[in-house]
């Protein structure tokens, strides 16, 4: 009984570390990002014409998704043991789903469907594999979350362009980022808290910076000089 409670105890406490570690990375992963861009839009990106007006809500929603995607593979990343089946169609579901419409959604909303299905279509599928691999279910379950979560994304965000979307983005994005938060309470119940073979790896913040800047940095490029549908090409 009193071993029962030590381990108890234990996973409680790995729990509340991680989510202070989690909370304090993304924090510094989002105001990363806004200096940056802050220093890109007064060094270049001033001189597009129509710049603020035209991106600066969807730059903030797409700081918003990296840097919450990118704690949750983070906290993925960081613990290595069993997943069960049902365990990893679960992670791979997820994570794949979440990232295409995040992803999809917002590069949909300044590109058009072509080139937000497609960016949210691709990552949605290469992370519902990666959180998925646990086994084949999930690696199908992960690919096929990305293959839809990407495309009803970017289908949104067309569809809704012209009816209120800056009201709605607000709602859409704090869904998905409490279900990436669910996410990691999941992968703590099922792969951390009652294992004794779990490898952890940490994973240093300017190793988790360095990726989300990288990321944000394509992501913004196709953003910006991307193709864009005719129906957004103003």
């Amino acid at each position: 009984m009193i071993k029962v409670v030590e381990l108890k105890n234990k996973a409680m406490k790995i729990k509340i570390e991680d989510g202070n570690k989690l909370l304090l990375y993304a924090f510094v992963g989002f105001i990363v990002l806004i200096v940056l861009q802050a220093v890109a839009y007064f060094g270049f990106l001033s001189a597009i014409p129509g710049f603020f007006g035209k991106y600066i809500w969807w730059i903030f929603y797409l700081d918003v998704s990296v840097v919450t995607l990118g704690v949750a593979l983070m906290y993925y990343a960081s613990y290595k043991g069993y997943v069960s089946c049902m365990a990893s169609m679960m992670l791979g579901m997820t994570v794949g789903m979440q990232t295409g419409m995040m992803l999809g959604a917002v590069l949909g909303a300044t590109n058009g469907f072509f080139v937000g299905a497609m960016v949210g279509m691709i990552l949605g599928v290469i992370t519902g594999y990666i959180t998925g691999k646990g086994s084949l279910m999930g690696v199908l379950q992960g690919v096929m979350s990305g293959l839809m979560g990407g495309t009803m994304g970017a289908m949104i965000t067309v569809m809704m362009f012209t009816d209120h979307i800056l009201i709605f983005m607000p709602f859409y994005m704090i869904i998905n980022i409490g279900i990436l938060i669910g996410f990691v309470f999941m992968y703590h119940d099922e792969v951390i808290k009652d294992q004794k073979d779990v490898i952890k790896k940490n994973i240093d913040i300017v190793t988790f910076l360095s990726m989300c800047v990288i990321a944000t940095a394509i992501l913004m490029v196709i953003m910006i000089y991307g193709p864009k549908s005719a129906l957004f090409s103003f």
